[in-house]
């Protein structure tokens, strides 16, 4: 991400000349709607953290209206935060467990769930100006980070085990030891592709401009750096394919 964009997303939750409801409208709606921004604080100041079947039931109903599209049978913990509720979009039976973060922010920023995705325990989706894609039954375990500023992509029936972290935004420059490194911008590579059928073991990173092809397997506290062909098994610091699926181990 450039400076010059980090300037602007920072300006659009930061601008003086600007109302302080309407900046935070931004940052929890997505737009300047007063009544989308009413709507949004009665709804998940009342249902965030309500316990139990009513609950959940509750939010079954009432969130989709939050949502820029939301599909049938949405399953919503306890706690869940949305920001930028009018870029997110969720797919048919889709499930959000507790603690889960969703964060759309930026003019482009787009974040959709495909159908009977699940996100589960504490895990956080970050977009900012750009854009992540879950494919259908799509399934993210508890405490992973998946964040971008350009395109972050996984496509059906792909597994990513807990603790795992995707960064489709680049690295931050630091070139000039003289100017502090947020200042330096971001370096971007092109974002990240995650075939189908791919299982990314536990504690799993996967770097700005590598992308896993179609039925991949990654080995617990992989570093992924680069490209691993489709059917890899892949292990490593930095992750190396050892062999193909189907191949003896």
């Amino acid at each position: 991400m450039s400076s010059h964009m980090d300037a602007q997303i920072h300006n659009n939750i930061s601008q003086p000349a600007k109302a302080s409801w309407r900046q935070y409208a931004l940052l929890a709606v997505g737009s300047e709607s007063l009544w989308s921004l009413i709507k949004y604080e009665v709804i998940t100041g009342l249902l965030s953290g309500f316990p139990g079947g009513l609950g959940l039931w509750l939010r079954r109903k009432l969130y989709p209206s939050l949502l820029g599209s939301c599909g049938k049978g949405l399953i919503v913990g306890r706690n869940v935060t949305l920001r930028g509720t009018g870029k997110i979009h969720l797919g048919d039976h889709v499930a959000l467990d507790d603690g889960v973060v969703i964060d759309a922010r930026g003019p482009d920023a787009d974040v959709r769930l495909g159908d009977r995705a699940l996100a589960s325990r504490n895990t956080i989706l970050r977009s900012r100006n750009g854009t992540i894609t879950l494919g259908s039954h799509v399934d993210v375990g508890a405490n992973c980070i998946l964040a971008t500023d350009s395109a972050l992509t996984v496509e059906d029936d792909t597994l990513i085990a807990a603790y795992s972290y995707l960064i489709a935004g680049g690295n931050h420059g630091y070139e000039d030891p003289d100017t502090p490194i947020r200042l330096q911008g971001f370096r971007k590579r092109g974002g990240i592709t995650v075939g189908k059928d791919v299982w990314i073991g536990s504690h799993v990173a996967v770097q700005d401009g590598a992308n896993i092809g179609d039925r991949a397997v990654i080995g617990s506290h992989a570093m992924v750096n680069k490209d691993i062909p489709e059917l890899s098994v892949a292990w490593g610091v930095p992750a190396v394919p050892q062999r193909k699926r189907g191949e003896p181990s």
